[in-house]
């Protein structure tokens, strides 16, 4: 509502100044309407999730202390607003408040239907005639809770105090007296914005405000990225080379925000691959993302990152000559047997670069491709796409898990 403040002053800036440009000059005056009714709207809508939030207070309070032993048909017989809002937004309340109700049985309050407390009703009497709405007459509207079965109402009376909002909600029997049998007060903070609470899901004003915080605690600066990757080279050029097997990596490492919006982040893994007798790999990787769909990550929709890093990959056993630069095929390893009992290993550098799909900072998958300079003169291992000078040997996807 502190929000408000500048709006309302404003919207009395407009008010006060069309009148007077007005007379001098329509185009003027219609541009002042134009910004009074565009300031009006938005203040409407401030005070519109300010109520919706006193509602899921006041409702929320009665699951957990129902007002009603059993369940109760009870009218809702008048929703006011502030002055100047009209209809439009007292008929919002009302849809929010029987969409409250009908979501949270453990209320014990049924809405009944009561068209005539709302309509204009003739009451004749002993001191005359009245016309007026069913709910300012006590006698009518006892009449009508009787035709529709029910013997309580409820009033929902919203004022603006200041910088405030604030509800006052009583249910009275249906009397001529119309004695309250049960009353609440409820009003905003100037300094807080609506929790904009789930109506199936009520929950109060401090574990909305504790969830809340717990989705921002995934925003943090620090994240631990677990990555399962799997990564396919290239087939050689020539037919008579051995191609590359797939390899399979786990990757684990510290993943910072290098900005609060999460638009761009940094990250360290090292990781580690092994196929029983063939060969043991490890590797080191440092990466860099940027978001592209937006500045600020989402907590509810997915977010798309463009990375690019450079590793240092050592991968040790008889799997490692492909990555050599002899020719390697299957008459030579039948010649060469004594040589194979020496365990190869080869060391080189990859840049990868790719796309990450992150869902709520939590999980991603992502694809890339990876170009090994130093695979160049390897027989064994050939390029998914060849650039000219950039050659990229290596096509793989991972799935990465947050903690």
């Amino acid at each position: 509502m502190a929000a408000m403040r500048p709006a309302l002053l404003a919207l009395t800036f407009a008010l006060v100044s069309s009148s007077s440009w007005a007379a001098a000059d329509p185009e003027i005056a219609e541009a002042q309407r134009a910004q009074m009714e565009k300031l009006r709207a938005e203040v409407a809508g401030q005070i519109q999730l300010q109520a919706y939030d006193l509602l899921d207070e006041l409702v929320y309070g009665w699951t957990r202390q129902p007002v009603f032993e059993l369940e109760t048909p009870v009218v809702l017989a008048d929703v006011t607003v502030p002055v100047g809002f009209g209809s439009g937004l007292a008929a919002l309340i009302e849809n929010h408040f029987a969409e409250l109700v009908v979501k949270n049985p453990r209320t014990r309050v049924t809405l009944a239907h009561c068209p005539q407390c709302t309509a204009v009703v003739v009451h004749s009497g002993a001191k005359g005639t009245i016309v007026a709405r069913g709910v300012d007459q006590p006698e009518a509207l006892a009449a009508a809770g009787g035709l529709s079965g029910a013997r309580h109402a409820i009033f929902l009376d919203f004022e603006a105090e200041g910088s405030a909002l604030v509800l006052r909600a009583r249910i009275t029997s249906l009397e001529p007296a119309l004695p309250i049998i049960h009353a609440r007060t409820l009003t905003t903070s100037t300094s807080s914005p609506a929790l904009l609470r789930s109506g199936d899901q009520l929950k109060s004003a401090a574990e909305a405000r504790k969830e809340y915080l717990d989705a921002l605690q995934g925003r943090g600066v620090f994240n631990v990225p677990m990555r399962i990757a799997v990564r396919s080279y290239g087939p050689p050029s020539g037919g008579g080379s051995i191609a590359a097997m797939p390899f399979i990596w786990l990757q684990v490492g510290t993943e910072v925000a290098l900005t609060q919006a999460r638009a761009w982040s940094g990250t360290f893994s090292v990781g580690v691959t092994w196929l029983p007798q063939l060969h043991t790999g490890f590797m080191a990787q440092a990466r860099i993302s940027r978001l592209l769909t937006g500045s600020v990550a989402s907590l509810t929709r997915p977010d798309l990152y463009v990375f690019v890093g450079g590793s240092v990959i050592s991968i040790h056993g008889q799997g490692a000559r492909v990555f050599q630069n002899e020719v390697l095929n299957l008459e030579d390893v039948l010649s060469s047997i004594p040589d194979l009992l020496i365990e190869p290993h080869a060391t080189f550098a990859a840049f990868p670069i790719g796309l990450e799909l992150r869902v709520g900072n939590r999980i991603g998958a992502s694809v890339f491709l990876e170009s090994a300079p130093a695979l160049d003169n390897a027989p064994a291992v050939g390029a998914h796409l060849d650039l000219g000078l950039l050659r990229f040997h290596t096509v793989g996807a991972e799935v990465t898990f947050c903690f």
